[in-house]
């Protein structure tokens, strides 16, 4: 079982302006990579929050169609919004709107037999949602699972915010960001940055450029693939989603993840950018059936 964390939102991409119209699909970082993964055959449980209205019940019944095992708590209130208009190159700006103001307290038990954990985003460096995090992870770190950590930043940190990352930083195995997740974190030099932060496995997607794995003083770096991008929602998501489950299948964990073979983590770096490429070509961040069935027959060889 693998398990995640992460906000829930409902996704509403702009389609025109005049007058404005949108196109909804459920969104959410932790969500994106989770869904992926049991698509791809894994059994996942995902934690997170609804609210109680018409929308939240339709983005539960969704959540559960995509087979997650679910662990929500349910808000008096909406259901979150994201409205994304995208630029020509098909690159995402979000105007957040988020309702929940009680405390996220998750029923303890939840994270018994993992083998990871992930947890990812805004839903990780809130004030109002931080003691269950906690919770989360001192679970996931009694039961020995592999914990990974994206930051997926849209802005930079506030001290708050940026105390609570550097405290992930010191206890996660795999950290994946963004070259906008680092420029944000470290605005001089930000790929040296990374590369002596603290998790022994850092991975740092760099766009069309590909991406570059630091493990101990090992560097791996891999091009992109160019293809016919229609938007990039939800890429890196898929990014971590081909990442995380070519390293379970080899069999890597918490206890076995620094001694990572240099060819183990080029296949999977290579693999990662490859779904992270199929992801841009469709709009929003659920992948095509047959570009996964193929990705997966390549990669997982079933």
């Amino acid at each position: 079982m693998l398990a995640f964390a992460g906000e829930v939102l409902v996704d509403l991409i702009l389609e025109a302006k005049d007058p404005l119209r949108f196109a909804g699909v459920l969104g959410g970082s932790a969500l994106n990579t989770a869904t992926t993964l049991s698509r791809l055959g894994f059994p996942v449980r995902f934690f997170s929050e609804v609210g109680s209205d018409w929308l939240s019940r339709w983005s539960q019944e969704e959540m559960a169609r995509r087979g997650l095992d679910l662990r929500l708590q349910r808000h008096a209130g909406p259901m979150p919004l994201a409205l994304v208009r995208l630029d020509e190159g098909g690159e995402a700006s979000y105007s957040f709107h988020r309702p929940f103001r009680a405390a996220y307290r998750p029923e303890p038990g939840g994270l018994r037999g993992v083998r990871a954990f992930h947890f990812a985003s805004l839903f990780a460096l809130e004030g109002r949602t931080a003691g269950g995090v906690e919770a989360l992870l001192k679970e996931a770190e009694g039961e020995g699972a592999l914990l990974s950590y994206d930051p997926n930043l849209r802005a930079a940190p506030t001290p708050e915010a940026r105390r609570r990352l550097e405290g992930y930083l010191a206890r996660v195995d795999l950290l994946k960001l963004s070259l906008e997740d680092a420029r944000f974190l470290f605005p001089e030099g930000p790929v040296e940055a990374v590369r002596r932060l603290l998790p022994p496995l850092k991975v740092l997607t760099l766009g069309p450029e590909g991406a570059v794995a630091f493990l101990g003083r090992k560097e791996v770096r891999l091009p992109g693939e160019k293809v016919a991008v229609a938007d990039t929602v939800g890429a890196g998501d898929s990014f971590t989603a081909g990442l995380l489950a070519l390293l379970l299948r080899k069999g890597y964990g918490k206890g076995t993840l620094p001694r990572l073979a240099l060819e183990d983590l080029e296949e999977a770096l290579r693999g990662a950018i490859a779904l992270s490429a199929l992801a841009c070509t469709v709009r929003g961040a659920y992948l095509p059936e047959e570009g996964l069935r193929a990705w997966r027959g390549r990669y997982l060889g079933d």
